[in-house]
C-alpha cells in the first residue's frame, strides 16, 4: 500500500544536500555517482533530524506504533530514538502530527468537507455560534462520577466510566497514561476496573503511549479504549484508518477513544526542577494539577505545597505543543477535561455513535447535567488555534494534502529560530549508521 505519492514531490531547488541536515556520506555518495536517492525516502535519522532533534517532538509515540520493524524505541533521553535497522518504510514520518501528517486535514468524520463544524446530521453549523472550532458535538454534559476514586481529577468521570465498562464487558482493557510520580508517566493496559482506578488522577507528560500498540495485547483483550491527548488520537486515527499488513499493531483493537482536554504537555525533568527551583522538596510532590491558569502541587495527604500561574512553566512545556490547534480531540469518540464545568465536575462531549454508545453503557457510573454554554470550552480551543497558526512554519491547511513531503518540511523549517531541523546526535540512529 503506498500512503503518498513521493515521485510527484517537487525537487529541492535551492535545497541542496548541505541544507539537509540529515544528508550523509551515503547522499554525497550517491549525487556524485549521479544517482541520487529520492529527496522525500524517509529514513528514520531523517524524522529525528525534522522533530526529535529540532526540539518539536510531542512525545506521542506515533512513530513507535507505526514502525513495521518496531526499530523505533524510547531512548535514555527519553525521546525516540532507534533499537535496531531501520528499514527506511517512511512510516514514522507519514504517522507523526509534528512531520508527515498534515492532522488539521486528516479527513475526520467530524468536520464537514470545508472543515468546519458540522451539526450531527452532518449539516454545517453556524460559524459564529459557539461550537465553532469545536468539530461536531452530538451531546455535551457537566459530569462526575458516582463514586470518584482516589486521585481521579475534577469529576473523575474518565475513570469512572472505562471502570464501569470493564466490568460491563464493553471493553476487554484500557490503555492509559499511569503515574510513576508526579512528573512522568507510563503506558498501561488496565484489565480491571481496580486496575484503572489505581491509574486515576492526570500527569502532563505524554509518555509515547502510542506506542504501546506496537506490543502484542494481553491475552483475552479483543476490544480495547483508549485515553489519551488531542495529537495522540489523531495519530491513532491515522494508523487505524492506514493499516498495513506488514504491522503488528493492536490499533484496530481500539473501539473506544476518548481524548483529553490539553493546551500543552511538559518535559518531565524540566518541570521537576522548575518546581524545585520555586523551593519545594520534589520528593514531597505526590501530583500535579492544572486548572485554567494555575499549577498546584500537592503531597500525599492533598496539602498544597505550591500554587503558581501556569505561565511561570512556560519553558518547561513541549516546544511542539506550540503548534497544535486542537484542544478538544475532534478525532475523538468523547472528548473530556474541566474546561467549562464548575470545580469538581468534568466536561464531555459526545462526538460520536461509538462515543454515545458508551456513555449510555456507563451511565450508572456516572451523574449527569446539562452543560448549558460551550463558550469557554471554544474559547480555549479559538485561542490554541490561534497559536498553532502563529507557531507553525507552514500554513494550517484545511484543503491541503493530507501528507507533507520531506521537501516541503524542509522549505517551511529550514533555517528557522528554534525549529529547524538539526543533525541527529550519533546515539539516535546508530543503527542506521552501522547496518545501512
Amino acid at each position: 500500500m503506498t500512503l503518498t505519492s513521493r515521485a510527484s514531490a517537487p525537487p529541492l531547488d535551492a535545497f541542496s544536500l548541505l541544507a539537509d541536515p540529515a544528508a550523509d556520506i551515503r547522499d554525497e555518495i550517491a549525487a556524485a555517482n549521479g544517482m541520487p536517492e529520492l529527496a522525500d525516502k524517509i529514513w528514520f535519522h531523517k524524522t529525528a533530524s525534522a522533530v526529535i532533534d529540532a526540539g518539536r517532538c510531542v512525545g506521542c509515540g506515533s512513530c513507535i506504533a507505526a514502525c513495521p520493524s518496531r526499530s523505533i524505541g524510547v531512548g535514555e533521553d527519553g525521546r525516540p530514538t532507534l533499537v535496531r535497522m531501520c528499514t527506511g518504510c517512511s512510516a514514522c514520518w507519514d504517522y507523526c502530527p509534528l512531520a508527515g501528517l498534515r492532522v488539521e486535514r486528516l479527513g475526520l468524520d467530524t468536520l464537514a468537507a470545508d472543515g468546519s463544524p458540522t451539526d450531527a446530521d452532518g449539516s454545517p453549523t453556524d460559524a459564529d455560534s459557539e461550537l465553532a472550532g469545536l468539530g461536531l458535538v452530538r451531546a455535551a454534559y457537566s459530569a462526575r462520577a458516582a463514586r470518584p476514586a482516589d486521585r481521579a481529577q475534577d469529576g473523575g468521570v474518565v475513570t469512572g466510566l472505562l471502570a464501569e465498562l470493564l466490568d460491563l464487558g464493553y471493553v476487554d482493557g484500557v490503555l492509559v497514561t499511569r503515574r510513576v510520580d508526579a512528573f512522568r508517566g507510563e503506558p498501561y493496559v488496565a484489565l480491571s476496573a481496580d486496575a484503572v482506578r489505581e491509574a486515576a488522577g492526570t500527569v502532563y507528560h505524554q509518555s509515547h503511549a502510542l506506542g504501546a500498540l506496537n506490543d502484542p495485547l494481553p491475552a483475552g483483550v479483543e476490544r480495547l479504549a483508549f485515553v489519551g491527548t488531542p495529537c495522540q488520537v489523531s495519530g491513532l486515527r491515522a494508523l487505524q484508518r492506514f493499516p498495513w499488513r506488514y504491522r503488528r499493531s493492536t490499533a484496530g483493537a481500539v473501539v473506544l477513544a476518548v481524548a483529553l482536554f490539553c493546551t500543552r504537555s511538559f518535559e518531565p525533568r524540566d518541570l521537576e526542577l522548575a518546581v524545585a527551583g520555586s523551593g519545594v522538596d520534589t520528593s514531597r510532590v505526590a501530583r500535579i494539577d492544572i486548572r485554567g491558569a494555575e499549577l498546584v502541587a500537592r503531597d500525599r495527604g492533598a496539602e498544597v505545597l505550591l500554587r503558581r500561574p501556569v505561565r511561570d512553566f512556560r519553558h518547561t512545556a513541549l516546544k511542539g505543543c506550540d503548534e497544535c490547534a486542537d484542544f478538544t480531540g475532534l478525532a475523538a469518540d468523547l472528548a473530556m477535561g474541566s474546561h467549562g464545568s464548575e470545580p469538581g465536575m468534568t466536561t464531555v462531549l459526545v462526538r460520536t455513535a461509538a462515543g454515545g454508545e458508551a456513555m449510555e453503557r456507563g451511565a450508572n457510573a456516572l451523574v449527569l447535567g446539562p452543560l448549558t454554554s460551550l463558550e469557554a470550552v471554544a474559547s480555549t480551543a479559538a485561542r490554541d488555534r490561534r497559536r498553532a497558526e502563529g507557531a507553525l512554519e507552514r500554513k494550517l491547511d484545511l484543503q491541503g494534502p493530507l501528507w507533507i513531503s520531506y521537501t516541503e518540511h524542509l522549505r517551511a523549517y529550514g533555517g528557522t529560530a528554534g525549529r529547524a531541523p538539526a543533525k541527529p546526535p550519533p546515539f539516535r540512529s546508530q543503527h542506521y549508521d552501522v547496518s545501512c
